[in-house]
């Protein structure tokens, strides 16, 4: 009696403990009542004893789901949470479990886990950063990547996606890493903090978060690891579908969703973590700068490579001026010894001697070539530092009227020498394919009214009139510094060429349903002999500057370089002797 007894009581046992197991969603229609249980394991940065940010998320996201349920269905749903002791336990239980059973633990959608799990529609784009310690030096591409990276140490968290990155990562660059393994993602934070030669992956919505609070970690700008979205999930086997299915793609649910977001990411978040997932690529730092905090750090990081460029600038102009003095001194003994050995009987061997000197002196002037050419393509970045770090200061709010005046002529003269050393490398870069270029929606009639203010001044000493009729938006989508390089080089183009006392005209406008800039100019027109080679490089036309302005024939191939590269078009109709209209058409 006993035994039966015992057994009797350890079935009601087993059969309560499979009915709470096996809730499933037409049950609890049914019985208008039940219990959903969520899984979940600490797995991002810590803001509280017990919860941390993107526990705080889902946690918040799976109140507003059962308030969404009992509201619709009519239903009294309890909201239970058990921790358990690893990510990978999260997958375990909800992957054996049926019914009402819910995992969340920022958990990544992957195929692998589609076999075996249902996910709910992702809450958050999955993009996650390589990050590492300030004493490492950010890489510049693979090459860099792989001398920089070989044998540091990856810090991360096994059967993850993370580790699954960093092993592809291992095979595609040919290098090996140095494993050390932690448990979550805060922890990963917190040992590359310490760790001198550390590195790891990190979802973008904890690094915008760790960046706030530490100064000794920072962003590489190569190989982010870009997956379909973050998810809960729940049994295969589950009829909760439905009901998931309903609130994930109802109107509540993005509402929900941008409050629990900025709440605990804050801000902007979103916006942020949706562009770098879905662009093509991370590019060099100067391109991205994801928070103002990693603005603030590259700032210092700018102030300190102009100090370095300063110094290696000194050494450069220090090494040119000693080749100089050498050459000199040397062509100065040559003349001398010249003229000491016209009179002498060796005179054949000493005339070999001269053309071996020559044959050097022509090495040396094709090394000061090749010189030239490093030294234009070394000053680009130095000069970029000075521009960046000008447009920050013009950021700031303390600067006083002489500050800024000061600031605004630092802007414009490395404008001007940019564009110096532009011309000098634009053809080579052009062909090499080596543009980075950064499709965007911008106004147009921002860059055509910056580009008319550049000219006022040079239009003015010519006593050219420049007419203008620009629309207030006109949106376009094309590169915007490529965009200003073209409505830059026409107008300059159209005021080289114009006679003192005429007139320009420049009108931005929407014809047909597209974008164009119209550039008039009432100069010479092209000859049909002209026109065969308006876009040609090299080429000097018939037509000439009407005030001595220096050309290279450069212009207009560069233009046709630039409108092909930002998918716009560009026509022209002329007349000789009455002047030239170029049209540019952008994409809407």
């Amino acid at each position: 009696m006993g035994r039966f007894l015992i057994f009797m009581l350890l079935n009601l046992i087993t059969t309560s403990l499979l009915a709470q197991d096996d809730e499933d969603w037409t049950t609890i229609l049914n019985k208008k009542e039940g219990t959903v249980t969520f899984y979940w394991y600490p797995n991002n940065i810590s803001i509280s004893s017990s919860k941390d940010i993107l526990d705080g998320v889902e946690h918040e996201l799976a109140l507003s789901f059962v308030q969404y349920l009992e509201t619709k269905y009519k239903v009294d749903l309890e909201l239970e949470w058990e921790e358990t002791k690893s990510f990978n336990e999260v997958l375990d239980i909800v992957r054996n479990k049926s019914g009402a059973s819910f995992g969340s633990s920022s958990i990544s959608i992957t195929e692998e886990r589609r076999q075996y799990l249902n996910f709910t529609p992702p809450y958050l784009s999955d993009i996650s950063v390589l990050i590492s310690n300030s004493k490492i030096p950010i890489a510049q591409g693979g090459e860099e990547f792989r001398e920089v990276f070989q044998n540091m140490t990856a810090v991360t968290i096994p059967n993850t996606t993370y580790i699954t990155a960093l092993e592809k990562l291992e095979d595609d660059l040919e290098i090996n890493f140095d494993y050390e393994y932690v448990e979550n993602s805060g922890q990963i934070i917190e040992k590359i903090e310490n760790l001198e030669n550390g590195f790891g992956y990190i979802d973008l919505s904890n690094f915008l978060v760790a960046l706030d609070n530490s100064s000794t970690i920072r962003r590489q700008f190569f190989y982010p690891l870009k997956l379909d979205g973050i998810a809960m999930v729940y049994p295969k086997n589950s009829d909760w579908e439905s009901p998931v299915t309903d609130y994930f793609s109802s109107e509540q649910f993005l509402v929900d969703k941008e409050r629990i977001v900025v709440k605990y990411l804050g801000e902007g978040a979103t916006n942020i973590i949706d562009r770098i997932a879905t662009s093509a690529e991370i590019g060099p730092y100067e391109e991205i700068i994801i928070s103002n905090r990693e603005k603030d750090l590259q700032y210092q990081e700018l102030l300190e490579a102009s100090r370095r460029e300063q110094e290696r600038r000194e050494l450069t102009n220090i090494l040119i001026l000693g080749i100089t003095i050498v050459v000199m001194l040397f062509l100065a003994i040559l003349v001398r010894f010249r003229i000491k050995t016209k009179a002498n009987l060796l005179l054949t061997e000493k005339n070999e001697t001269i053309a071996d000197r020559n044959k050097e002196l022509k090495k040396l002037n094709d090394e000061k070539n090749d010189l030239i050419n490093i030294l234009a393509h070394d000053l680009r970045s130095p000069l970029s530092n000075i521009l960046n770090i000008s447009l920050m200061f013009k950021e700031n709010p303390n600067l006083t009227e002489e500050d800024k005046k000061l600031n605004s002529y630092v802007t414009k003269s490395s404008q001007k020498m940019a564009s110096m050393i532009t011309k000098i490398l634009d053809v080579d870069a052009i062909e090499s394919g080596k543009r980075n270029l950064v499709m965007e929606r911008f106004n147009l009639s921002e860059v055509v009214v910056g580009v008319l203010r550049d000219y006022e001044s040079k239009a003015n000493k010519k006593g050219i009139k420049v007419n203008h009729d620009v629309e207030e938006v006109l949106i376009v989508f094309a590169d915007r510094f490529y965009t200003n390089q073209v409505i830059d080089n026409l107008l300059s183009n159209a005021i080289k060429y114009s006679e003192p006392q005429s007139e320009v005209t420049v009108n931005a406008l929407i014809e047909d349903g597209a974008p164009l800039v119209h550039i008039t100019d009432q100069g010479p027109g092209f000859s049909e002999e002209d026109q065969k080679n308006l876009f040609k490089k090299f080429h000097r036309l018939s037509a000439q500057p009407t005030a001595g302005e220096e050309t290279v024939g450069l212009g207009l191939s560069i233009v046709k370089s630039y409108v092909d590269m930002i998918r716009a078009d560009i026509s022209y109709v002329t007349i000789q002797g009455e002047g030239t209209t170029f049209t540019v058409r952008f994409q809407s």
